[in-house]
Parts: structure tokens; sequence; C-alpha cells
């Protein structure tokens, strides 16, 4: 079975044959390098299968390809092409080196195999060259081949200073929006707002005193819920003494100076606290088929997966059983901060908020939530940009590292320094942070589009070329089965000559 790649066979001076027909596979037994043995520098390149040009280097002479320069090698895996035309030795996994033969100009090869690939049905990791070798190829004259590949490489220069403008526009919205995030929490984006409203805004001490007022609030109403549930008198008792200690247990812990000094410097007005000042911090249940429950109630769960670095991946969820009473305690709450406890370093900390898009859920025991005291949006998301901008160091700098695994526990999370505005200024930052950063996620889907369309536009023009409409044809150009013919003629000669010699060999 061949696989047409849609170009017509009716052009004057042109020819189709299957590729296989087009080149030389040129031998690589006992040349290809692991990627375990490459090396980050050596004289000698390795090319392989991957997206980059170069893979490693070499200093192995015995591993470089023998072959007439330039050639082709293609990654049967992957479908990327690449044209080579330096000494190199080949990667060891996936690579086909092509050789074409002289009717055709290499570099214009190079771009039929790339086009001719992109119409290839892509299995994944499973091998493709079996079906690029069957494609039907065409063949122009050799010298309009000269003309079509000076057209292309004319576009494709300006094409791919496009693509390169728009990938360095995509960088610096990235640093835009960092820097936002940066003046928001040094609160340079608020600073005239702030001015203007000297006066009429609730300072640092007495929002705290409001927060831990609900704070207080929050654990007596636990407590009421508890009595309910404890027959013992002397354990109420024990609790209700004890409270003005729980409460006030973690709270106000000084931020040390060498902490101070890895913090943004902040407005005269704001303060830095510990995350569990203004919210309580729980943890979520163990996951576990084995446990036994004697009132058990099937709950969805949120998973290290599900809980992003700015969103929450609600796609997948999957449902655990817990006892009923359980639920109250670890059910989310709408404005939850969610915290992942780590996996890859890079995980910790990763977070967002929650909006009740499930009703119950409930969380892992490797995602935290932090449950604000004031229950607001925008005092949540403040709390949660923190955390996934200039958390992320302090999540490193505090997680603990095992050989797979990196994680942070809860009183790492509790002791997290968080900036407090007031809660008006925390509505104002997180306005202008989401308009303007909505602002930059609009831009970067621009470029993102303008880039598919770019690209899109390569192929396009790979099609017109290899279709015969990019350049006019010229009568005067010797018509490509001449090419061929004389090709075949050549190579019949030379098979004739190799039979020849085995012929006296063997006598």
């Amino acid at each position: 079975m061949t696989h047409q790649t849609g170009i017509t066979s009716s052009i004057s001076g042109w020819a189709e044959i299957p590729l296989s027909k087009a080149v030389l596979k040129i031998p690589t037994t006992g040349k290809k390098i692991k990627q375990a043995d490459y090396l980050a520098e050596g004289a000698f390149p390795i090319i392989d299968q991957g997206q980059e040009y170069i893979g490693g280097y070499t200093d192995d002479v015995q591993k470089l390809i023998e072959a007439d320069s330039p050639v082709i090698v293609f990654g049967d895996h992957t479908l990327v092409a690449k044209f080579i035309d330096q000494r190199f030795a080949p990667g060891a996994d996936g690579v086909v080196v092509l050789s074409p033969h002289k009717f055709f100009n290499a570099k214009f090869f190079w771009h039929l195999v790339q086009y001719t690939a992109s119409n290839l049905h892509n299995k994944g990791y499973a091998r493709h060259y079996q079906n690029l070798e069957k494609s039907i190829i065409p063949v122009p004259p050799i010298r309009e081949q000269a003309r079509i590949l000076a057209k292309i490489e004319k576009i494709f220069s300006e094409v791919d200073n496009g693509i390169e403008s728009l990938k360095i526009a995509r960088e610096q919205l990235k640093v835009f929006r960092k820097a936002i995030l940066k003046h928001a929490f040094e609160g340079k984006l608020t600073a005239q707002w702030r001015e203007e409203n000297k006066g009429k805004l609730v300072n640092t001490a007495q929002l705290l005193a409001r927060i831990h007022g609900e704070r207080a609030r929050s654990f007596r109403r636990q407590i009421g819920e508890e009595r309910t549930a404890v027959i013992n008198a002397d354990e109420i008792r024990v609790r209700e003494e004890n409270f003005p200690k729980t409460a006030r247990q973690n709270v106000g812990l000084e931020i040390e100076p060498e902490e101070l000094a890895k913090l943004p410097i902040l407005p005269d007005e704001w303060a830095y606290v510990r995350l569990s000042d203004i919210a309580e911090i729980g943890s979520g249940m163990s996951v576990s088929k084995s446990r036994s429950l004697t009132d058990p109630i099937t709950v969805p769960y949120l998973r290290v997966a599900n809980v992003q670095r700015g969103h929450l991946e609600l796609s997948e969820i999957t449902s655990m059983k817990i006892e009923r009473d359980q639920l109250s305690r670890l059910k989310l709450k709408r404005w939850d901060v969610l915290f992942n406890e780590g996996g890859d370093r890079d995980k910790l900390g990763r977070g967002w908020i929650w909006e009740c898009q499930i009703d119950p859920c409930i969380t892992q025991n490797h995602v935290f939530r932090a449950s604000p005291y004031l229950p607001f949006a925008a005092h949540a998301k403040f709390i949660s940009y923190w955390g996934n901008t200039f958390g992320q160091n302090y999540f490193v700098d505090e997680g603990k590292q095992t050989t797979n695994l990196a994680s942070i526990n809860k009183g790492v999370l509790s002791k997290f320094p968080i900036p407090l505005p007031s809660i008006e200024e925390q509505e104002q930052i997180i306005f202008r942070v989401e308009e303007k950063v909505t602002l930059a996620e609009q831009l970067e889907q621009e470029v993102t589009s303008s880039l598919e369309r770019l690209t899109a536009l390569k192929k396009a023009i790979l099609q017109k070329a290899f279709s015969g409409k990019l350049v006019a044809q010229d009568p005067n150009d010797e018509p490509a089965s001449i090419s061929l013919d004389r090709t075949a003629d050549v190579r019949a000669k030379a098979d004739n000559s190799k039979k020849k010699i085995k012929r006296r060999a063997a006598a």
C-alpha cells in the first residue's frame, strides 16, 4: 500500500516515484550511541530523533557515519527530519540515515521528506519509516528544484523571522506577568490608590484583631459542635479552659530578620504575618481501600494533579470512602486556599482557591487547605497569588527532599510569611492584577494563534512547492525522467561490475 501526498503527477517534466527509490539507506550498525553515553561537549555531534538539532557529542571516530554529505536523518518514532552536512554519529533509537540520489537536490529533498512525513498518520511512539518509504513523491527537474528551493528559503526566512519575533513577545509577556505580581506584592501597584485613601483604611493591627476575633468565634463554634458529640463533661470543660491557649498557638510568631532579608520590602501600612495567623491549616485524608469504616460515605477528593499553579484541573475527579461524621471536618469550604504538599520539587506549595465547584469535596492527604478566618474572594486570591509567586522560594528552601520526592509539612505551611495590607487594598490589588494578567493572557493567546498560523503557512508553502505552483516551469529544463533513467543506468552498471567481481572471486 502506498501513501499518497496529494501532489499531482501531471506536471510537465516531473516524475513520481516511491521515496524508497530516491534514497540509499546508510547502515548504522555498530555506530549508534546510547543517550546515557552522550557527552556535553566533544569533537563530533550526535544526531538523534529528538527535536533538538544536536542531541549530544562524542569523541569516538569509530562511531561516525561514512557517507557523502549531506544526508537526511529521519526520526522513525518522532517524524523529525534533519538536514546534516557535517560528520556525525547517530543516536541509539529510531535513527534512519538517508542519502538522496543525484537526481535530487539534497536540501530540496529534505524539505520534501519533512512535508511527506507531516502527511503520514502519526502513530505515536511507533515506527513510521516503513510508511514513509512507500510514499509516492514528486521528482521535478534538477534545475527547477534549485529554483523551488531558493523560493522556499526566501519565504521561510521571512516566516521564521516572524516566528522568532512572536516567541520573543511571548517571553516578554511572561516577564510582564511576573513584574505585575512583583509590583503588586511590593505595594507599587496600589501606591497612588493608597495615598488617595490615606487615613480611611483599617491598619494591619486592627485587621489582625478582626481576624483573631473571627478565629475565636470559629473555635467556639467548633466546641459547640463537639459538645453534642462529647459525652464526658470533664472533656468539654478541659477544651473550653484550653481554648485561649489553643487560639494563640502558632499565632504572632515574629518574622526573623534572615527571613525578612529574602522577602520584598513592604509599604509602611503593611506587615508580614504567618499563614497560621490568618487561616486555619488543615490536611486531607489518605486513600486506603483497606480502611475499616462503621458508617461509610463516598465523597470526591482532590489529588495533587487536580491542584495546579493558579488554577484547578477538575476534568478527572476520584472518590474515596470516609466515615460520615468526618465529612464536616474534611469538607472544603468556599475560598479555602489549596497548597500541594509536594511530589516533584516544582510542585511544592503549588495551588489555587476553592470555589465550591463540587460539593461536597475533600482533599487527599497530599493537599493542604488554608481556611481564611475572613472568607473573602480577594483575601483568598491574595494569599494564593502570593503563594504561587514569592512562596515558591520559601517552599523550596523549607521543603524536605528524599531520593524521589520533595515535601512540605503542616508546620512549614503554618509558618509561611504572608504580606497583609487592608482588605480594601487586597481587593484593589486583585482587581488590578487580574485585569492586567487577563490582558497578558489574551495577548499570549493571540501570539500562540499567530505562531500556529505561521507554522501552517510553512506547510502550505511546501504543498504549493511540491505541486508545481511555487515557481514557473522552464521547458528548457531536462525532464526528471531522463535524470531517473541516467541514475538507473549508472546503478545497473555498478551492480553488473559487482557481480563480475564476485564471479571472478568465486572462480
